[in-house]
């Protein structure tokens, strides 16, 4: 995964057009997913998607997306009805965004977090600074940490003061 932030922008890819935005329609913001037959893009919440195949074909956003009537707040309600049903079952199976998917999305977007964070670091070396955490970082799961860059693991977890826990 390749997160860019703060001004930073990706490449055109050679497959879509230069004339056609990528995400939004001022290309401001928004998604590029590329794999192994085609690219799709979306803007800011999902707006505007396309999909660009390997083959050359468009699919208009009209095609990449189906109609959904939910009512308001309808996912949320669907996901408070699949928690009571329990993991595994067929509400949970009907959803567009289980836990056992969106945990782990979750998790690689939050690793964005520590490696922004972890960009700012600087130690003083004589009169200029250095930026150690401006490298590649590895993420243990299971244990919950940084395992080549330990000052990272502040933004980890934190200390809470006397009296509170999340026990």
């Amino acid at each position: 995964m390749n997160w860019t932030d703060g001004g930073l922008r990706l490449f055109h890819p050679e497959l879509i057009p230069a004339d056609h935005p990528l995400g939004d329609e001022n290309s401001t913001n928004g998604v590029l997913l590329m794999g192994e037959k085609g690219i799709m893009t979306c803007g800011t919440y999902g707006l505007n998607p396309k999909i660009y195949l390997n083959s050359g074909e468009l699919i208009k956003p009209s095609q990449a997306t189906k109609s959904m009537s939910l009512p308001e707040n309808g996912h949320q309600a669907k996901w408070v009805e699949a928690c009571k049903e329990g993991f595994g079952k067929e509400k949970h199976k009907a959803l567009t965004s289980s836990f056992d998917f969106t945990g782990p999305l979750t998790e690689s977007i939050l690793m964005r977090n520590l490696a922004i964070r972890s960009y700012n670091l600087r130690e003083k070396s004589g009169n200029r600074f250095e930026y150690p955490g401006r490298k590649k970082l590895l993420w243990d799961g299971t244990n919950m940490k940084i395992t080549n860059f330990e000052p990272a693991n502040q933004f980890v977890k934190r200390d809470y003061r006397k009296g509170w826990s999340l026990d």
